[in-house]
């Protein structure tokens, strides 16, 4: 870590000295002159929280470990707000639920221990963070309150109003920036990245220049059971614990190698951060060494994982040569399956598949989200279908080593036509098969172009605190997006269905039962699929714990499981895509 402090710090120094003064701006349109308000006292002590549905916290637990590594009295918690792998909640429609009084009342106790607080959620969890940061404040007034996240950084006009501080970008290098200063009783209102909320007004910083590649490789790895709590309702804060991550996560590991999108999809969080930095379209990732090793680090903490899911925005988009240099590490030194989500169409290559599989890649979720080129036009995503057909073609050829592709779909658009919705459903109709699907109903994210997308045309759309993967309109176009994922019915009769599918917002028969029936079908095909691939990175619990903990997943991928292995004679191998422009890495 002593590399990385060094380059911190001159980093650190170079962007102090290029900023201007800053002040207050005062509602009123007054400014007044900066004064730090807050002093960390010598044994300052730092108290950390992720509210939010499960364990993945991928972004919080990055975070996180870079902060210990900094301050070293870090007490680092999570505070589940529900399980959404919960099998009962899945099969109900429930989300993942919302905590009491009596449990936010206890997390902020917990909290106000601190002396600095920091608090990490998305939009969903922003009631409760509202909720949790009052209790602070009757509890502990002068606990200092910063809330990081994708909130914050979505909406910072809302968080500013409850934290003292929020962070409005990458965390790691500003948040360090800010507690040197506070610790030296420099004006850390300067600080690159952060907000500020004064008596007289709120500070707004410009954020600093986001993180080389360098820079990543130099972070220490996410926190992985290393010293967290977990709060559950019934107990209280305990030691985070193997049957936390069984119950949660079942058998998988959850991270991210690649950050950035090179699309601007008006639907996604991703188009706020472009929009404070054009550099967020360019894939920024550390090296194939680092991410490797940060997987061996959690398999030697767990050997139970039985698959990596990389949740990254364009995993595809890595140029062929490191993907190569990658598979290459994992085939050697990880030898287990991993998923790869965020998938997007354009960049699906036949040979970088090949690539993927041989290494022991299990499953893809590529991003489709409409069959209307319309509504691809609507939601500025510049993916033809053409390149979805392509790349559904690509991907049906591995079918057989690998669990059904899952294509994310969003539903109940209230732009759409009738003859939107129907393209949608024409497009499962045609897609070869086997597929499944993530069924997304639209929420908005306040503070988007979309928001002001959808209210320009007058529509009133729920907001993404809203169940946005259960709480599905019972129409009929939406019964047959499940139907579809499970079965392809006769011509004839989806012919004569499809006539009488219109939009979510026109008036229309609804058939709470069919959809109840039909979802429920979709999803015990999908645990079957998982299952006959022996993956538990979907089903949680202690059954697939159990069945690798007697050797039944070991045996069953040595015996039954068909692996792809890539041609060892020139003349079968998969020719080589075109070569990637530097606009995609």
């Amino acid at each position: 870590m002593v590399a990385l402090h060094e380059s911190v710090e001159d980093r650190t120094v170079k962007d102090m000295a290029e900023m201007e003064p800053k002040v207050v701006q005062d509602p009123s349109g007054a400014t007044s002159s900066v004064v730090p308000a807050w002093k960390p006292n010598s044994s300052l002590s730092i108290r950390m929280v992720c509210v939010e549905d499960g364990l993945d916290n991928i972004g919080f637990r990055k975070m996180a470990a870079f902060i210990r590594s900094i301050h070293p009295d870090t007490i680092i918690a999570y505070v589940p707000t529900g399980n959404l792998r919960s099998i009962v909640k899945t099969l109900t429609g429930k989300g993942a639920g919302d905590l009491s009084d009596r449990d936010v009342r206890i997390v902020a106790e917990f909290l106000a221990e601190g002396d600095l607080v920091c608090l990490s959620s998305m939009t969903q969890y922003s009631s409760t963070v509202h909720q949790i940061i009052a209790e602070i404040r009757q509890i502990n007034p002068r606990a200092y309150i910063v809330w990081g996240g994708i909130h914050p950084i979505i909406y910072p006009e809302d968080a500013i109003k409850h934290a003292d501080a929020i962070c409005t970008g990458e965390g790691e290098f500003a948040f360090e920036t800010f507690l040197q200063l506070a610790k030296d009783s420099e004006n850390y209102f300067t600080t690159p990245g952060f907000w500020f909320r004064t008596d007289t007004g709120i500070i707004k910083n410009t954020n600093p220049p986001l993180m080389s590649k360098e820079e990543r490789d130099l972070l220490p790895p996410l926190m992985y059971q290393d010293g967290e709590f977990i709060y559950h309702s019934h107990k209280g804060f305990t030691p985070l614990h193997v049957d936390d991550f069984l119950r949660y996560t079942g058998l998988s590991y959850n991270t991210v190698w690649t950050i950035g999108c090179p699309l601007e999809c008006t639907f996604c969080a991703n188009t706020k951060f472009i929009e404070y930095d054009k550099g967020y379209r360019k894939l920024r990732h550390s090296s194939p060494r680092n991410i490797v090793d940060e997987i061996k680090r959690a398999v030697d903490k767990h050997p139970h994982i039985s698959t990596v899911v990389f949740h990254d925005d364009s995993f595809l988009a890595l140029p062929y040569k490191v993907l190569q240099e990658f598979c290459e590490l994992w085939k050697k030194e990880v030898k287990i399956p991993f998923a790869v989500h965020g998938v997007i169409p354009n960049y699906v290559r036949e040979d970088k598949i090949a690539l993927l599989l041989d290494a022991g890649l299990n499953r893809v979720t590529m991003g489709v989200q409409s069959g209307s080129e319309d509504i691809l036009d609507f939601y500025k995503r510049p993916v033809p279908l053409s390149r979805v057909h392509e790349a559904t073609r690509i991907l049906n050829k591995y079918h057989k080593y690998m669990i059904p592709m899952a294509c994310d779909i969003i539903l109940e658009n209230p732009v759409e036509t009738p003859e939107d919705t129907r393209a949608t459903l024409d497009l499962f109709y045609e897609m070869p098969r086997p597929f499944t699907l993530n069924v997304y109903a639209l929420r908005i994210i306040p503070n988007t172009q979309l928001e002001k997308d959808i209210e320009g045309r007058g529509f009133d759309v729920p907001s993404i605190k809203t169940s946005y993967h259960s709480a599905y309109q019972p129409t009929l176009g939406n019964i047959l997006i499940f139907a579809l994922a499970v079965w392809k019915m006769p011509r004839r009769m989806y012919s004569v269905l499809r006539n009488k599918v219109y939009p979510v917002l026109s008036d229309q028969t609804h058939y709470p039962l069919a959809l109840a029936i039909f979802r429920s079908a979709y999803l015990f095909k999908r645990a079957f699929d998982h299952l006959r691939f022996m993956d538990f990175s979907l089903l949680p619990g202690k059954v697939g714990y159990c069945l690798w903990k007697v050797g039944v997943i070991d045996l069953w991928k040595r015996l039954i499981m068909t692996r792809y292995q890539l041609p060892t004679d020139g003349a079968d191998r998969v020719a080589p895509g075109k070569p990637e422009t530097s606009a995609q890495i």
